[in-house]
């Protein structure tokens, strides 16, 4: 095993020229990805940029279609070369004992390379582009659906190379895997050290090294050297990959550790399937999130067990038996989730949970009844259940959309609460009722927006609820929606012609205690903690602000809006006292309104003051 191992390093280690031009496309995207994560974690704001991280999601999908159309290119190109040569020896114009050379080789692998690449990098911009453009906002469906579609190009990432092929992507998942297990390692290894080289020489020489810089590494092996280390280790269409390849530790695991514990889980699930036959109390609540997990897990760890199955009777038999042991937990799950489907309808959680569900029924039915087996029915089925999932009227969104309209119809119909279309208040609606009207909305609030409840009017929000509907919305337990603020300087000018002095307060997010500026007689203080400013004339105090008080003077614009983004006239405010003019102008503010009090709170500022004395 050792000499394996020794033998896979040198092999990755001599492969980086030839894995850069097989995947110079690929490398360029995660070079990106990683440069938008350095900018979007260490940058100098105190949260990350929305224009960032879509960026780095769209450049995620990028890697993995790059991967896609190397690994298509490739497969089609060698498909179309035996397919000549299939045709030049029928034909009798193959020349016997002829090869092709070395160089001819070279430089017909150097033009497909070549080729792929640019049909990598068409693919990648396009899919990068589009997924870009589809995360507005970055909500939840938007990351949802983002979510779905990299799920479906990590996928065709497996089945690509097995098209039309019968057998190989159980070893071929087992060489991956293994390659991104060393990968990972080799990352974590290297950063270890640069992380302890950078510490012992800033401890020894007192260097000024920011910490954001053992942030930086790490984003660097992470995203730039693994990838790399992964993609050395791809292999080619041609490449045939036996049993013997199997690693001895990775053997031992799933033979000895996995499949054992998994056959321990399955017995404790069957008990408490028992427990219910004798209870007569069907499951709710966590238990369909264990059986599926459970299911999914094990389903994976198949393609694992598959190629020992042949040499190991244990992996032999739980390769057959499993697919029969897990349908009767499926019915268990069904039955738990269809209760709480029942009870509260469909939210996109539930529809995953039932629909992976249904795709576990499905592939457990084939394993179980056809005879000649083909393991990548399970990645197709799989690919296209998690891209229907995301989009058309079919998908998870538009489902629980409509599930959810219709729970809250049924509950003002029962209780006569619409009248021509509109919601008429009442207050006999029982508490229980109250509270799945307000959690139906909240729902809506959170995940999609309120103008997709059918029978609310345009313009509706959380705090109308009471006035709609007849009873408060904090009244059945329910917080009030937390209402944020946020404000993020661009290009923008301000006229400072009567101000004498300027102090700058644009980077006290890592300061501590109060910060404080002096010129002349002028002293200008900051509190980090409580946010307020101090202006003192000849040591005496002049004026005293906080923060929370100036943006409390101008929230009523915004009293209507969920999340208030401060618009630039307004934060800039003047003051003043009998002796001195001020002008604090808002660079960047960042918190939210206290539910119960409807205080603001701010959790960051960044500012600048200028002050003039009077007279002068």
């Amino acid at each position: 095993m050792r000499t394996k191992l020794k033998s896979l390093i040198e092999t990755m280690l001599a492969s980086a020229g030839p894995t850069f031009r097989r995947f110079w496309v690929s490398v360029g995207f995660t070079i990106a990805l990683t440069a938008t994560l350095i900018m979007n974690t260490t940058g100098p704001y105190p949260r990350p940029t929305e224009m960032l991280s879509k960026l780095s999601l769209a450049l995620l999908a990028g890697v993995l279609t790059s991967w896609c159309g190397v690994l298509f290119w490739e497969s089609w190109s060698l498909r179309l070369r035996k397919q000549g040569l299939s045709k030049a020896n029928s034909s009798g114009q193959q020349l016997t004992g002829q090869q092709p050379g070395r160089g001819e080789q070279a430089r017909v692998y150097s033009g497909s390379a070549l080729v792929a690449n640019l049909i990598a990098l068409i693919a990648a911009g396009v899919v990068a582009w589009g997924t870009y453009a589809m995360l507005k906002g970055l909500t939840f469906v938007s990351v949802s659906r983002h979510a779905g579609v990299c799920v479906f190009l990590f996928l065709l990432f497996f089945i690509i190379p097995h098209i039309r092929k019968n057998n190989g992507l159980e070893m071929y998942v087992v060489r991956l895997f293994t390659q991104a297990v060393i990968s990972v390692l080799f990352a974590v290894v290297m950063f270890a050290g640069l992380a302890a080289i950078t510490f012992t020489a800033t401890y020894l020489f007192s260097l000024d090294v920011s910490y954001q810089i053992y942030l930086q590494t790490w984003l660097v092996m992470v995203g730039v050297v693994a990838p790399f280390l992964f993609m050395a280790g791809i292999p080619e269409p041609n490449a045939t990959i036996q049993s013997d390849d199997y690693p001895k530790i990775l053997n031992n695991l799933i033979v000895y550790v996995v499949t054992p514990l998994l056959a321990v889980y399955t017995f404790i699930l069957y008990l408490y399937f028992a427990k219910i036959l004798i209870t007569r109390q069907w499951p709710v609540g966590l238990v369909s999130h264990l059986v599926l997990w459970y299911s999914i897990a094990t389903t994976a760890i198949l393609y694992f067990v598959w190629p020992l199955a042949s040499s190991n009777k244990w992996a032999d038999t739980f390769s057959k038996y499993f697919p029969k042991t897990v349908l009767p937990l499926l019915a268990m799950m069904f039955a738990s989730i269809g209760i709480r489907i029942k009870s509260f309808g469909i939210t996109e959680n539930r529809y995953y949970v039932l629909l992976l569900g249904l795709w576990l029924l499905g592939t457990m039915l084939y394993l179980n009844l056809s005879r000649a087996k083909k393991s990548i029915v399970l990645p197709v089925s799989l690919a296209i259940v998690a891209v229907l999932s995301v989009t058309g009227p079919w998908s998870s969104f538009a489902v629980s959309k409509w599930s959810q309209n219709q729970r809250l119809e049924g509950l003002c119909v029962q209780y006569n609460m619409i009248k021509d279309g509109s919601v008429v208040p009442s207050s006999q609606v029982a508490p229980s009722d109250r509270r799945e009207i307000a959690a139906i909305l909240r729902y809506f609030d959170r995940y999609h927006d309120l103008s997709d409840v059918r029978l609310l009017p345009p313009g509706f929000t959380l705090a109308q609820f009471e006035k709609m509907f007849g009873f408060g919305y904090v009244d059945i337990g329910f917080p009030r929606p937390v209402q944020t603020l946020h404000y993020e300087a661009a290009n923008w000018s301000a006229d400072i012609s009567e101000y004498r002095y300027l102090f700058d307060y644009t980077r006290p997010l890592y300061e501590k205690g109060a910060i404080s500026l002096s010129q002349g007689d002028v002293l200008t203080t900051y509190d980090w903690e409580s946010r307020r400013i101090a202006i003192s004339l000849d040591g005496n105090l002049e004026w005293e602000k906080s923060f929370a008080e100036l943006i409390g003077s101008i929230r009523p614009r915004y009293e209507t809006q969920d999340s208030i983004e401060f618009l630039p006239e307004d934060m800039v405010f003047e003051a003043g006292s009998a002796n001195l003019r001020i002008k604090v102008v808002i660079n960047s503010i960042w918190g939210e309104v206290e539910p119960n009090t409807q205080e603001p709170v701010v959790h960051h500022v960044g500012f600048l003051l200028f002050v003039q004395k009077a007279g002068e």
